[in-house]
């Protein structure tokens, strides 16, 4: 910064005590350098503040650091505020007892359904073989042909057959000779035996000669009777080929349903059903179907000979095919334990089918029906099935039971419970015995999936804010 009071000199100027070059007093002075003249320009810029501008930024800092604090202060007096509440909301929560669904136990319809699979079977089915031997020179139905009994099936060729036949025929006619011939003989010596014996008494011969003679006429009769039996028993092998022959065209043994052939035309067929013989068709009769039916042993005394069924099939939805029990094994099968059961099915329709998986319902009324729980009041435990049983308290006290039938939504208890508790539903591990818990009892038929319509009362009032969903 230069000093305004004091004159610049420039350099081998006259100033005092440069000791320059003299010069005339007439010589011009030269100009100053620029640099100078800009440090001359801003000679005159103040190097210090106003008193009031001080004031004016301590009291913005002020200000600041004093919002500053006061946020700080709302801030943390919010946060202990809320988890203070937090707090008290979570204890309050904690003191409370568990809301639990809750449901009485009823006692089961005195009208008890029992739905079991069953598959349904043809009245008859029949696999044909062929009883002569030969080539399939025909077939005349195929599968899902109806037939009647007596119709023709097919037709099997067998020349050796006729062959047979033809030298049984053959035989018999030799064999009759051969019994012309003993008869003849036989004619012959009963006429020589009359006449010794009718010279006898005048001692013409001897005893021994008419004993002879009768010896002949019996040896002669004897041949013509075996001659005779030989004729039958060539007969009887005519009757034999010609039966035989029959069976080269197969008939249908009954009315019914081509389902299976097994052969096609040129095919050498066997006579008989041994396992090294092909059949030649399956036929099944269906206009009455039998249906059969394994029922468990804790169901059989509710099963009878004779009594109403209704058959389902998923493919006529709505539909009941009526029927009845028409026998029953009499046994219980040794490894699974279950009854076999034949019920008969009308079906003229032919709407069922061999082979359809079906649902049979069996209804019976009991005298003393058991009582029953929701399935998700059952408690499966280490030692056995248990109930939570509710008492007037709110207080949990499980208790064993013996289950008589799994229906699937309900279970049948037969021991354990007398028929006024009211027990919990889907109960957990949590709730031990003794503790104490909020039952909601819940009157609806769905105890699995309850509707919050479905809460008709509360034992334990609840509080006055929304309760906590259910424990499930």
């Amino acid at each position: 910064m230069v000093d305004s009071n004091h004159e610049q000199f420039p350099p081998h100027s006259n100033a005092p005590g440069n000791h320059g070059p003299a010069h005339g007093a007439g010589a011009p002075i030269a100009p100053p350098p620029l640099a100078h003249a800009h440090e001359a320009e801003h000679a005159h810029v103040p190097t210090r503040y106003s008193p009031r501008t001080n004031w004016t930024v301590t009291l913005v800092a002020v200000l600041v650091a004093v919002g500053l604090a006061v946020a700080f202060f709302l801030g943390t007096h919010k946060r202990d505020t809320e988890a203070a509440a937090l707090k008290l909301v979570a204890d309050q929560e904690a003191d409370r007892p568990t809301p639990i669904n809750v449901m009485h136990v009823q006692h089961a319809p005195a009208e008890n359904v029992i739905v079991l699979p069953g598959e349904a079977k043809s009245f008859a089915e029949t696999v044909i073989f062929a009883r002569t031997s030969g080539y399939l020179s025909e077939w005349k139905v195929d599968i899902g042909d109806k037939v009647i009994a007596g119709q023709i099936l097919a037709t099997i060729d067998n020349p050796e057959l006729d062959d047979q036949l033809a030298a049984a025929r053959a035989k018999v006619a030799a064999l009759k000779a051969e019994v012309a011939v003993a008869r003849t003989n036989a004619n012959f010596a009963q006429v020589s035996a009359d006449r010794w014996i009718g010279a006898a008494p005048e001692g013409v011969v001897s005893a021994q000669e008419r004993d002879q003679k009768n010896a002949e006429l019996a040896n002669t009769l004897a041949k013509v009777e075996a001659a005779n039996s030989q004729v039958t028993l060539a007969e009887a092998d005519i009757q034999r080929l010609t039966t035989l022959k029959k069976f080269e065209i197969v008939r249908a043994p009954y009315e019914g349903t081509i389902i299976q052939r097994h052969v096609d035309i040129g095919a050498l067929v066997t006579a008989g059903s041994t396992n090294n013989t092909s059949s030649l068709f399956t036929i099944s009769q269906s206009d009455q179907i039998r249906v059969f039916v394994d029922i468990p042993q804790p169901l059989v005394a509710a099963v009878k000979v004779g009594m109403d069924v209704a058959v389902r099939v998923s493919e006529y939805p709505g539909k009941d095919f009526p029927g009845h029990v028409d026998r029953t094994a009499e046994s219980l099968d040794p490894v699974s334990k279950m009854l076999r059961v034949q019920v008969l099915v009308q079906n003229k329709e032919g709407l069922l089918l061999p082979g359809m998986y079906c649902e049979v319902s069996f209804k019976s009324n009991r005298a003393q029906p058991p009582l029953r729980i929701p399935a998700a009041a059952l408690c499966l435990r280490p030692t056995g099935p248990k109930v939570a049983v509710i008492d007037d308290r709110g207080c949990v006290a499980y208790r064993d039971i013996k289950i008589g039938r799994d229906l699937g939504d309900y279970i049948e208890i037969s021991s354990g419970l007398s028929g006024d508790e009211t027990v919990a539903l889907n109960i957990g591990s949590d709730v031990t015995d003794g503790s104490r818990i909020e039952a909601r009892v819940i009157t609806g038929l769905d105890p699995a999936a309850p509707k919050p319509a479905a809460v008709s009362a509360v034992l334990h009032p609840a509080p006055t804010h929304a309760p906590a969903p259910a424990h499930q």
